[in-house]
């Protein structure tokens, strides 16, 4: 059993291998196929892109978690499932256009899209497509006993699940390279050196739940535009970062947000904070 369970709540989302649960204005999305090691198959895949469209549009969350049931995070694709059906491959891997994202990239590329922080609960296997769905979140609490590793090279394949995004915003070149080429298996701690994970935690659901309740505290106008401009303008030229955080300022001022902070600044008490801006 997990050290930690999934938070009680009657499950609003009716998912066959992911198990959605909403506390309050948080949601909890469980990688739901113990008995395979959470290994990532087309339903999945289909399943997971569909809650986060769906989580895109509710701005009353205020944070996703994302982790997996059972001792484990992902074991990776389930490549005895996914070789079943040799259309599978090519219905990953078309695009509409060069620049967009498949449906392969869209299981962690979506996370990034969402304009509320997405934690990501690992304990035990994250490998392969079970690090590129963790590495579309903005935090990675890890248990000691985590195991990490972009594991696509060992297949004979490279990395193309849009991991890539978050893994140049987090790590040296030169380590992302080489962990990606060896395919190399990294502890919990050895992945915080590296600057691959947040945090290591004894207990990394609570430290999750405890992360949401801190960003709870804050505008969520705030914090979208600060995802965004981190998200999108991290590696961005200069002048598009300055413009954003420029524009973000005026909405944020703009918006009753603003004037709940401002009111619990002045009464020294906890601000009220309304729905999230629509624009974001």
């Amino acid at each position: 059993m997990k050290s930690e369970s999934i938070h009680d709540s009657s499950n609003e989302y009716n998912y066959r291998n992911i198990e959605v649960v909403r506390r309050d204005n948080v949601i909890t999305v469980a990688l739901n196929r113990p008995d395979k090691l959470n290994g990532v198959d087309m339903v999945m895949f289909d399943e997971l892109i569909d809650i986060s469209r769906r989580l895109k549009r509710d701005r009353q969350l205020r944070a996703v978690i994302l982790t997996g049931n059972g001792d484990n995070f992902s074991s990776g694709l389930d490549f005895s499932a996914m070789m079943a059906n040799k259309r599978f491959a090519a219905q990953l891997l078309v695009k509409v256009w060069p620049g967009s994202a498949n449906r392969a990239q869209q299981v962690s590329a979506n996370w990034r899209a969402l304009s509320i922080p997405v934690i990501a609960v690992i304990e035990g296997y994250c490998w392969g497509a079970g690090l590129q769905i963790a590495l579309g979140a903005d935090f990675r609490i890890c248990s000691p006993n985590a195991n990490l590793s972009i594991m696509e090279s060992k297949m004979g394949l490279t990395s193309d699940m849009a991991g890539s995004l978050g893994l140049r915003e987090v790590m040296a070149k030169d380590q992302a390279m080489r962990i990606s080429m060896c395919a190399t298996q990294l502890d919990a701690a050895r992945a915080l050196e590296l600057g691959l994970i947040t945090e290591i935690h004894d207990t990394p659901m609570q430290a999750a739940d405890d992360l949401c309740q801190e960003l709870a505290l804050k505008s969520p106008d705030v914090t979208a535009a600060i995802k965004h401009i981190y998200t999108r303008y991290w590696t961005a030229p200069a002048w598009k970062l300055l413009a954003y955080e420029t524009y973000s300022q005026i909405r944020i001022m703009l918006g009753q947000n603003f004037k709940q902070a401002q009111k619990g600044l002045r009464n020294k008490t906890a601000a009220s904070f309304k729905s999230r801006q629509k624009y974001w």
